[in-house]
């Protein structure tokens, strides 16, 4: 058991000193999108435990089910945003140019 103490311990204090020097280093904002990652992650694994247990499914079924939630939100965000984008686009004024050609003048 001291092993795996060890190993644990050594594995985490890695992971620290990595995580401190990126901080201190120009890529830092990676470090956002690895948290967002990790929080993305940690709500897979939350409908994955209620779904489990509120419908009694193996684990399997239960991350199926939890990552195909995750890709209908997912896209229903992605057409949102293009819904939106679409609204901008269109409210924008345009100018027109005409070009004007050398053999015209």
């Amino acid at each position: 058991m001291l092993t795996a103490n060890f190993a644990s311990f050594l594995g985490l204090g890695l992971i620290l000193i990595a995580l401190v020097a990126v901080f201190f280093s120009p890529f830092r904002h990676w470090l956002g999108f690895m948290f967002a990652g990790m929080g993305f992650w940690g709500m897979i694994e939350a409908v994955r435990f209620s779904v489990q247990h509120f419908f009694s499914l193996p684990m399997t079924y239960s991350y199926l089910t939890a990552l195909s939630a995750a890709m209908v939100l997912m896209t229903l965000v992605l057409l949102r945003a293009d819904r939106q984008a679409q609204k901008a686009l269109a409210r924008r004024q345009l100018i027109e140019h005409t070009p004007v050609y050398e053999d015209e003048q």
